[in-house]
This record gives structure tokens, C-alpha cells and sequence, in this order.
């Protein structure tokens, strides 16, 4: 494996859950695990020196000395000469490893490990070019399904939209809803054994439904206040504040309803006018930063809406947001207006 070939390690990127799996493969390809030749550092206030002398120290029990460093900020800006220089020098017998969620291809450290060592870089999906998103979107979903069938469960592509709707595709936030349905929906005979039962059981495969999606999965604010723009956009204004009142007992600050409707509203305007001006949906998705299933529900918001109804809802927002800061209404009776007009 390579973690036996050589000695520099970067992982890095805002994709937690590989970044996670990655590291945990490495430490183990190691050997590290309870070692006296494994040493630890945390945050950009590390001691440097600390590091170049435990780096220079040999293995007492182990072939390897293995350091493993997170959130050094190291690969970004620049680096201390004296740092650089102490692993330019590094010993065979040691392995650093560098934990960031930020790294610069043109940061010389960065560079460094890229020609002598191995760097794993793992980006969110919705992080990357529409295409690209795109693709590792299909992949995400197939991961899920297949993570899904390994423990006796089977979802229909509607439910798994649904739950990528809720979840996003951040693998990490994703495998820990995924492991809240497979608990919510353990059988009899996986409850009577404790908890899961072994893979390759022979066991009925068990539906998730939409319906444990809705009851299990967690709802973000801004899933919320899109959900309540849509029942106003139907029509159903009572819906509408009823949405709003179970956000605001729930303390939800207005102002951020406020913040997130207002950029909703903005969304709609720029989807209608790009629809004027027959943008494609690939870059329209590139433009505004969003998911395809995004777009598509905003799609179907912006056609109840004509491009001036739509620019004022826009403007109705930003005048609302005014009057509340300047004392002349209050932030639930502004909220209240817009969601009424």
C-alpha cells in the first residue's frame, strides 16, 4: 500500500466523510493505533519545533514514527523556512501526515508533498462545475443505495431524491440520516438481536417510504422557508403563516427568515430572466450555485410568477428589511406583510 512506500500524506478538502475513511485507512496501514511512535497535533497554533523533534526521533516499537497534524493552515499562504527545510530533510523512518480542509496547489508545501509523497483531495459535490457535480452526484446516490442494501433496506428513486433533497450530498451529514432510518425502520428480528444483524442474514429486505424520510430526516431552515414560499406562491397564504408561526416558536429569528425569503425571492427573479434570455440549465446551475433538483424546483416556483411580480418581491423584501432596522415596523409584521401581499 502506499502508506508503506512513502512518508508524506496531505488529505484535504471540505468532504468529511472520505476525508475521514481516507485518514482512518492510513493510520491502520500504519499500524498506529495504541503505538508509542504515534504523535498527534491540533490547530495553527502548533509547535513547529515540537514537530521537526519528533519527526528526527526514531521508532522505539514500531517501523514507523507516524505524525499526524489537522488544521495546520500550513498549505495555505506561506510556509517558515525552517519548517519546510525540517521535512525536506525528513527520515524514512517517519510518516507525516496533514489533515486540512483548505490546501493551495500553488502553496510550496503543497507542492512539495504532491511530487514526494501522495495528496488525497476530496471536494463536496455541490462545491465542484455543474458537470462535475453532476457526476459525483450519481455516484453519491448510488453509494447511498448501496449502503442501504448492505443493511437489508431498499428505497425507491422517488424516496432517495427525497432524501438527497433533505440531506444534500455531504456524505458525512448523508450516512448519519442514512443510519437513522435504518434504526427507525429495524425489524422485529434485527431488534430482538440487539441492533443490526450480521451482513449476509438472510432477511426480507425492508421499503423505506417517503414517509420515514418526512418523520426521520432532519429539515434545514432554508428547506423550511423554501417549502413555506411555495405553499404563498400556490396561493395558500394561511399555509403560509402557519409555516411561519411553527418557525418563529421554534425561535427562529425573524431576520433570518427574513434573509434566507428575500433570497429565494432573488432566486426566482434571476431564474426569470434567464429564461428571457434562454440560458441553458447546466449554466444557469453553474451561475447561481445550485443543485439540479434545485433548480428545478425554483423552476416551478418562478412559473407562477411573472419576471415584474417577481422583481417585486424582490424590492417588497428589501423594503421590509429597511423599515424593520430603521424601527418603523416589526420584524414579524414585515415578515407578515410580504408573506400576505
Amino acid at each position: 500500500m502506499a502508506a508503506e512506500e512513502k512518508n508524506l500524506y496531505l488529505i484535504c478538502g471540505d468532504e468529511q466523510y472520505l476525508k475521514e475513511k481516507k485518514k482512518k485507512e492510513l493510520l491502520k496501514a500504519l499500524h498506529t493505533e495504541g503505538s508509542m511512535d504515534f504523535n498527534t497535533f491540533s490547530g495553527r497554533e502548533l509547535d513547529r519545533e515540537e514537530v521537526l523533534r519528533l519527526s528526527e526521533t526514531m521508532p522505539f516499537l514500531s517501523e514507523k514514527r507516524t505524525l499526524l497534524l489537522s488544521d495546520s493552515g500550513l498549505f495555505k499562504g506561506s510556509v517558515p523556512e525552517d519548517f519546510f527545510q525540517g521535512i525536506l530533510e525528513l527520515p524514512e523512518s517517519t510518516v507525516m501526515i496533514f489533515y486540512e480542509e483548505e490546501a493551495d496547489a500553488g502553496n510550496r508545501l503543497f507542492k512539495l508533498f504532491r511530487e514526494r509523497g501522495e495528496v488525497f483531495q476530496y471536494r463536496k459535490a455541490e462545491s465542484k462545475s455543474y458537470k462535475e457535480a453532476a457526476q459525483d452526484q450519481g455516484k453519491i446516490r448510488t453509494w447511498a443505495v448501496s449502503y442501504l442494501k448492505k443493511n437489508h433496506r431498499e428505497i425507491s428513486g422517488r424516496a432517495m431524491t427525497r432524501l438527497l433533497q433533505l440531506a444534500g450530498y455531504d456524505m458525512l451529514n448523508l450516512s448519519s440520516e442514512l443510519e437513522k432510518l435504518i434504526a427507525y425502520t429495524a425489524s422485529g428480528e434485527e431488534l430482538a438481536a440487539g441492533g443490526r444483524l450480521k451482513r449476509g442474514a438472510e432477511l426480507p429486505m425492508i421499503q423505506i417510504r417517503e414517509e420515514d424520510i418526512e418523520a426521520i430526516c432532519s429539515r434545514t431552515l432554508s428547506d423550511k422557508v423554501f417549502d413555506m414560499l411555495s405553499e404563498k406562491l400556490r396561493g395558500n397564504t394561511g399555509a403560509a403563516l402557519r409555516m411561519f408561526e411553527e418557525m418563529l416558536s421554534l425561535k427562529v429569528p425573524p431576520m433570518r427568515i427574513l434573509f434566507l425569503l428575500s433570497r429565494q425571492f432573488n432566486q426566482v427573479y434571476l431564474i426569470k430572466d434567464a429564461m428571457r434570455e434562454r440560458i441553458g440549465d447546466a449554466a444557469l446551475a453553474e451561475k447561481l450555485r445550485l443543485k439540479d433538483w434545485q433548480l428545478r424546483k425554483l423552476r416551478e416556483q418562478s412559473a407562477r410568477l411573472s419576471l415584474g411580480e417577481a422583481r417585486r418581491y424582490v424590492e417588497l423584501c428589501v423594503e421590509m428589511e429597511t423599515k424593520i432596522k430603521q424601527g418603523d415596523i416589526g420584524e414579524r409584521l414585515g415578515l407578515e406583510v410580504i408573506l400576505a401581499s
